[in-house]
């Protein structure tokens, strides 16, 4: 169970457990050779450096969940600077443990310490037999494999999806693994000298800063830990979001607030904190549905570890906290940014001088620092799935938003397919019938969760509650219309030229109802290792995985409509079929997007996500393509109305056959 709750925690639009064996080693940071951080390295380590221990509360991926300083793992700090903890990796090694087992409630993982002080190594061992030295006389981290290190339990070495199957009373559950085709590369070193990244051994300790040890042993889980000055958070760094952010997306957009509501909004004068209270108390007294919305919305405050890592006054960062965030930085991006090739990167931090994001990353306004973040995802890297998430503790401000040319053509582009959609009703239905042709639409790749994990679909589809109308939902109801006795279907269009990713086991279980099975290979940009997985899926619900799941080899004509806000896993999809060949791309090149995204935070506490380095392939003739171009329709549709006019449409493809 523990499995799934973290695939499914995740706002990710897939999680993968991926890289390997790949020579890790960049370059250092901006204004520093590798000669001069070696030589600054060397000569901490042969100084007495002043630690001290602190311990603080944590709160564990809610409020609830608490533990008081006495009870909690202690941090480091190092000659009096108290904004850059640091950790044991004894006490590391303990935290894994207690995360990956869930408390002890999943036991399976484990990690041994073993000390070598002669050579000056740490030797962290998983219970699959694979390591993770820490030569402190060198400056470096040595994976074995790190793919299988940073792996889940009991799990497959590349996981193209993140869905475990069975369930945990050991039943089929939805999906199923057949395979995996997989090429492993060779050794991983961080060479952390070079970036002038301190590991200190004195004492008897063996210290890294925590927010090394976070990017490259939690981070893969997708998981955080965030420390404000006087606690500690742990959770998953895509829901470490201000709840005000889907508030004023989903709220202030609707019909509840009129034209004369929203001028006051924006003529009012005050904080950002008081204006927020305004337009709260605003809607609370307007009306019932806004009484109700407001109320939920502070529910949700109330119950956000992003709110209490928010409290705290804000500060600026010190001298050694720039210093060491800026190189940490540099590092992980170059380590972990998947289109860093194809932005011409050759280090960050080379392109942070470039860019002029050097100057706001290196001061100690935090404001200036998240600032650069914001326009580093947004704007520079411009992908569609690189984003900022969450401000520092440091600054109660958020940061202005600069999107770029990609960003903003995509934001346009979309609201004008939607728009037309629109204006077709029965275009938005997710199951619609013209005589002999079905159409199934979704915008989203959707497993609903539960507060276990996923819902229950086998109890759930003989309850009078029914299946909910996410994507299994929505295809389980339409696979039985469409095979349903003296059925009239002939043709299935899959619309989703509207659809902008989301989850991949939805996007595996998509392409295994119109192919019968479903290959999803990925390419590791940090490693070099590639996979690919091959899934079945049960579309009935009856347990089973066997030819009555699948709309292959029904004679059926399949289709798939795309457009370019089709992207992330809306893109995917569409690969899978024009690689199968059975099925007919319809409408115009898909948005591409071949990224899984990669949650990421900075040293100063600064949340955000980007293109992470396993990248979404097509395989021909053996060999591994990128998908992040977009695929080409097999025919032009220009015009959206043509899209969405279901009679029409249905009348032209009458023309393809």
């Amino acid at each position: 169970m523990m499995k799934r709750m973290i695939a499914l925690s995740l706002s990710a639009v897939i999680m993968l457990s991926g890289c390997v064996f790949a020579e890790a080693s960049a370059e250092p940071a901006a204004e520093t050779s590798t000669e001069q951080a070696a030589e600054t390295s060397t000569e901490q380590a042969a100084e007495t450096i002043r630690l001290e221990t602190k311990s603080f509360p944590w709160y564990y991926n809610s409020p609830a969940n608490k533990l008081d300083g006495d009870k909690s793992i202690p941090l480091w700090f190092v000659n009096g600077v108290n904004d850059l903890p640091y950790m044991d990796l004894q006490d590391w090694a303990d935290l894994m443990v207690f995360f990956m087992t869930d408390g002890g409630n999943a036991p399976g993982y484990e990690l041994k310490v073993d000390v070598d002080d002669k050579e000056g190594e740490v030797t962290m061992t998983r219970e699959n037999g694979f390591t993770a030295v820490f030569n402190f006389n060198e400056g470096k981290i040595i994976y074995l494999d790190y793919v299988a290190f940073n792996s889940m339990y009991d799990s497959k070495y590349m996981d193209a999806v993140g869905f475990q199957s069975p369930d945990p009373d050991g039943e089929p559950f939805l999906l199923y693994a057949m395979e995996s085709r997989d090429r492993y590369g060779t050794m991983t070193v961080l060479n952390l000298k070079e970036y002038a990244i301190p590991m200190i051994a004195q004492d008897g300790k063996h210290l890294l800063p925590l927010q090394t040890l976070s990017t490259f042993f939690l981070f893969p889980f997708q998981v955080g830990i965030y420390f404000n000055s006087e606690a500690l958070f742990f959770g998953p760094i895509g829901s470490m979001q201000d709840p005000w952010n889907d508030f004023d997306q989903n709220i202030l957009t609707s019909d509840m607030v009129t034209p004369e509501m929203r001028e006051k909004f924006l003529d009012f004068d005050g904080s950002e904190k008081e204006s927020r209270e305004f337009i709260l108390e605003t809607l609370s007294k307007a009306s019932d549905e806004g009484a109700e919305a407001v109320a939920q919305y502070r529910q949700a405050a109330e119950a956000s570890l992003y709110n209490i890592y928010k409290s705290v006054p804000g500060t600026e960062r010190s001298d050694a906290l720039v210093d060491y965030s800026y190189r940490e930085l540099c590092l992980d991006l170059d380590c972990f940014y998947g289109l860093k090739d194809a932005h011409s990167i050759s280090d960050f931090a080379t392109f942070f001088l470039q860019t002029g994001l050097a100057e706001n990353l290196t001061s100690k306004d935090a404001v200036r620092a998240d600032t650069a973040i914001a326009t580093l995802t947004y704007y520079w890297f411009d992908d569609g799935h690189s984003a900022f998430l969450g401000s520092s503790w440091m600054t109660d401000l958020t940061p202005d938003i600069n999107y770029g040319f990609s960003n903003q053509a995509s934001s346009t582009r979309g609201k004008a397919t939607a728009d037309e959609r629109n204006l077709y009703p029965e275009a938005t239905l997710p199951y619609y019938e013209v005589g002999d042709t079905a159409y199934v639409t979704f915008d989203e790749f959707l497993l609903k969760p539960s507060d276990d994990g996923i819902l229950d679909y086998y109890a759930l589809d003989k309850s009078p509650e029914g299946l909910p109308d996410d994507t299994i939902g929505v295809i389980v109801n339409a696979h039985r219309q469409i095979t349903r006795e003296n059925s009239p279907i002939k043709n299935v269009v899959l619309d989703l030229s509207c659809n902008g990713g989301g989850m991949a086991p939805a996007a595996a279980y998509t392409i295994c109802w119109f192919l019968g099975e479903a290959k999803v290979s990925i390419h590791n940009t940090f490693t070099g290792s590639q996979s690919t997985s091959t899934y079945i899926a049960d579309m009935n619900l009856d347990r089973e995985f066997d030819d009555n799941d699948t709309l292959a080899g029904r004679g059926l004509n399949l289709y798939c409509l795309i457009s370019p806000s089709s992207f992330s896993c809306g893109n995917l999809v569409p690969w899978a079929f024009k690689e199968d060949g059975r099925v007919t791309l319809l409408g115009k090149t898909s948005g591409g997007g071949s990224c899984v995204i990669r949650y990421l935070t900075t040293a100063w506490g600064t949340g955000f996500q980007l293109s992470g380095p396993n990248r979404l392939a097509f395989v021909k003739n053996g060999s591994y393509y990128d998908v992040d171009r977009g695929v080409e329709p097999d025919h032009i549709i220009d015009s959206y109305d043509h899209f969405y006019d279901r009679k029409a449409l249905t009348d032209y493809i009458h023309t393809l056959f």
